[in-house]
């Protein structure tokens, strides 16, 4: 999450507004500094994205200051004055940040199969919902290059409410006791949105939530202005400063301790962040400390440029990577400073002031035609950035829900907690009878039909000089991979039991009868042996014959076909569904529990051996063994894990219900990560005495339920990460990742009951270099997962069944 914002400045044209206060161009110093810092990801400043807050408060308060003063002095707004002067203010040096990331992209700086998009959405200034309604943020912000744009949310809100605060402001001020109510009301709506809305993104990134905090800086406005009209005691003065002094320091503490994860932010907390700032900026604005530290000469310098230095700072940092410049650490970050700094500034002084001042580009008309011209040509460039493919790694779309992959599969289409139906089973239709795949359609079966039937070509009978074309049926059902074949038959293959029975007359005493009976048992036998490991319906449209006879016959001696009569599609329907239900009785069935990497596991059991394997996911992204309040990848960035199952809430009634063969156990990420516990606020990790009890609780507690359910339990040991964006995390550490091994290690000992997988080994064996198949150091394709979950794991898992002397048609 980036969290930045510069504002626009009053004063800048010469005669309009009330004067400049040098002390909140220092401020916006503070501010930015602060966002710098919390972008170069510093671990003393996890709440450096608190900036774009009083960013956005001293934006509200600067704009209705300036309204404010126009309405007084002329009676009016000039809106187009208003808006060309922002158009002025902001947009040159953005068009050109983005002309140069879009040029830089061409030359693969940049890549990421959304950055087209947020290019488009940042020249739009829309992207700030662009990020909010992304539907894949997980897996996005651990498989791609981060977006060098991503910074332009915040000018995105900032010109939204430049474009829409002016009419508001026209409205309210029509009568001067609506105004100060009207925002006030306004403010509280879009607190009261914040409570309203359930996605992290759209709390963050949209304009309705994040008004608030614009509309506490409109509000300070007005009251000030009303209070200027009237002299104020020193007495008020004093408290004024001293408030502002607090509240900055309370600021401070908050940057330096709030992590952007932290729930209550989004629960009105973001505005009260706007109303810590109002004061800041009330006390800055008169004559007390904050006024003179704000005022110092270096802050505001820094300050008048910030707008310039946001724009640059974002894509410097992308680009600046350690693996691009060879080096990392301190250096680096006084590196990106520096740069950040520096072309921000000159950015400032050749590109912002020129335009702003009217130096360059004096007449309104040639400074609009430049301006839709620049837009038209960044917007070309855009066009031209490639987009690659996305490719989300396997688990990393899992559903924050229990997943029967037997009866339906999980909605991909990111983080999501709905699932649609699984693919229909599939019935292949051959024989000589079109009336077969009649019946079967009219038939209450909801099936995939593929209908290969030959009418007047006997079945697997070559006595037909026409039907030499015809595919071979056994080809077709290698194909086709049905999951039930029917056969339809009736008077052809009658007809080529008697020409056979007529050919070899001249040579057998047999009776003609007898001999049409035993004939039909061997060309029964010829059309249906080879599909005798098969699902198999054959439906007879023939007589009550000795054909018929010889159907029955090979029905008695075959467990997997079935005779029926034709023309009953009730009858046919019911049938198929004893089929598909006794083959789903027949599967050894798995439960896997665990983090996004057991999704991605169970994923490919069922895609390669669910013929083999009824599979039931009970796992969750980043989820641990044990209940846990948050998981801590970095210092300063944790996750709110409530929504995980656990052993109590979810396990013991799956496994009871469920009733599995095996138990897959596959996690390493959360097990290696920090935890923290409901009702404990401190951190634990895999070496401490808490970390291990808890464990060893839910072990216990695991093993007595599976014991139970006559199932076995399987862990997967946990590989080495390397290199990606994960790469670099403390869970990524190898002493980390061996303490998780040597836990699950001792669990083996302690119920030798349990059987051990060697993902490390496999996956291992699977890379020509370590790390090569996981695009962030954890996850890979659900492809490449496809094929070695195929040729290691399956057969490992099919050992464990016969280890355990349990066939997949044996109940637990």
């Amino acid at each position: 999450m980036v969290a930045t914002s510069n504002l626009a400045l009053v004063g800048e044209t010469s005669g309009v507004g009330p004067s400049r206060i040098d002390a909140l161009d220092g401020l916006r110093a503070v501010a930015v500094t602060a966002v710098v810092l919390f972008h170069l990801d510093l671990a003393w400043m996890p709440g450096g994205f608190l900036g774009v807050s009083l960013f956005f408060t001293l934006s509200g308060f600067l704009i209705t200051r300036l309204l404010v003063a126009e309405t007084a002095r002329d009676g009016r707004v000039a809106l187009r004055v208003f808006w060309a002067r922002r158009l002025r203010r902001l947009s040159p040096a953005a068009l050109v940040v983005l002309a140069v990331v879009a040029i830089a992209s061409l030359w693969g700086v940049f890549e990421g199969a959304r950055l087209r998009g947020d290019l488009g959405a940042s020249l739009g200034y829309v992207a700030n919902w662009r990020f909010a309604t992304a539907e894949s943020t997980y897996a996005e912000l651990f498989t791609s290059t981060p977006s060098p744009v991503i910074h332009f949310w915040s000018l995105a809100i900032e010109e939204q409410f430049y474009l829409l605060f002016p009419l508001v402001f026209l409205v309210l001020s029509r009568r001067r006791a609506l105004l100060l109510p009207g925002l006030v009301v306004l403010a509280g709506v879009s607190v009261v949105a914040s409570f309203l809305t359930d996605s992290r993104n759209l709390g963050y990134y949209g304009t309705h939530v994040r008004a608030a905090e614009l509309l506490i800086g409109c509000v300070l406005a007005v009251v000030v202005t009303r209070r200027a009209t009237t002299s104020s005691s020193s007495r008020t003065s004093t408290v004024t400063s001293i408030a502002g002094v607090g509240a900055f320091g309370a600021l401070v503490l908050a940057m330096v301790l709030v992590s952007a994860s932290d729930a209550w932010l989004y629960r009105g907390g973001l505005a009260a962040v706007g109303v810590g700032s109002a004061m800041v900026i009330h006390a800055a604005s008169g004559t007390g400390p904050l006024a003179w530290v704000f005022s110092r000469r270096p802050l505001v310098m820094v300050g008048r440029a910030s707008y310039s230095i946001y724009l640059v700072h974002w894509p410097l940092i992308v680009v600046m990577s350690p693996d691009r410049m060879g080096f990392d650490g301190w250096s680096l970050d006084v590196v990106r400073i520096a740069a950040s700094v520096s072309l921000g500034f000159v950015s400032h002084l050749m590109i912002e002031n020129p335009v702003r001042t009217r130096r360059v580009l004096k007449r309104t008309t040639i400074a609009g035609a430049a301006l839709i011209a620049s837009m038209v040509s960044v917007a070309t460039l855009t066009a031209l950035v490639d987009a690659p493919r996305s490719v989300v790694l396997a688990g990393l779309d899992a559903p924050e829900e229990v997943v029967d992959f037997a009866t339906t599969n999980p909605d991909t289409a990111g983080n999501v907690t709905t699932t649609m139906a699984a693919p229909l089973p599939r019935v292949l239709v051959i024989g000589s009878q079109l009336r077969a795949g009649v019946d079967l359609s009219r038939s209450a079966v909801n099936a995939d039909i593929v209908d290969r039937s030959t009418p007047g070509c006997p079945f697997r009978l070559a006595s037909v000089s026409d039907c030499s074309a015809v595919v071979d049926p056994l080809t077709l059902a290698s194909t086709e991979a049905p999951d039930v074949i029917i056969i339809g038959v009736g008077a052809i293959e009658r007809r080529v039991v008697r020409e056979r029975v007529a050919a070899n007359e001249p040579t057998t005493t047999v009776d003609p009868a007898v001999a049409e009976i035993l004939e039909a048992g061997i060309v029964v036998d010829e059309m249906l042996e080879p599909f005798v490991d098969m699902p198999v319906i054959v439906v007879d449209y023939g007589a009550s014959d000795g054909f018929r006879g010889a159907l029955e016959d090979f029905d008695l001696r075959s467990d997997s076909t079935v005779v029926v009569v034709g023309g009953n599609p009730e009858r046919l329907g019911a049938t198929i569904d004893e089929i598909l239900s006794d083959a789903r009785a027949n599967l050894a069935r798995v439960m896997v529990i665990g983090d996004s990497s057991s999704f991605g596991v169970a994923q490919a059991l069922h895609n390669v051996a669910a013929d083999r394997f009824e599979v039931v996911w009970a796992g969750g992204r980043n989820c641990p063994l044990v209940e846990v309040e948050r998981i801590q990848w970095w210092p300063d960035m944790d996750f709110d894990m409530n929504y995980c199952p656990t052993f109590d809430t979810v396990w013991r009634d799956m496994i009871a219900e469920f009733e599995p063969h095996l138990v897959l156990e596959i996690a390493s990420v959360p097990e290696q990560a920090a935890q923290r516990y409901p009702g404990d606020p401190n951190w634990y990790t895999i070496g401490d005495e808490e970390f291990l009890v808890r464990h060893e609780l839910v072990m216990s507690s695991l093993m007595a339920a599976i014991d139970d359910a006559g199932a076995t339990l399987v862990m997967f040991d946990s590989p080495y990460i390397h290199g990606g964006a994960l790469g670099g995390a403390t869970f990524a550490d190898e002493a980390r990742v061996d303490a998780w091994n040597a836990l699950m290690e001792s669990w083996i000992l302690r119920w030798p009951e349990i059987r051990r997988l060697g993902w490390s080994a496999i996956v291992s064996a699977a890379e020509s270099t370590p790390g090569e198949l996981r695009a962030d150091g954890v996850h890979m394709e659900q492809s490449v997962l496809d094929r070695i979950v195929a040729e290691s794991v399956v057969p490992r898992l099919r050992e464990v069944l016969t280890e355990r002397e349990m066939s997949p048609t044996a109940a637990p």
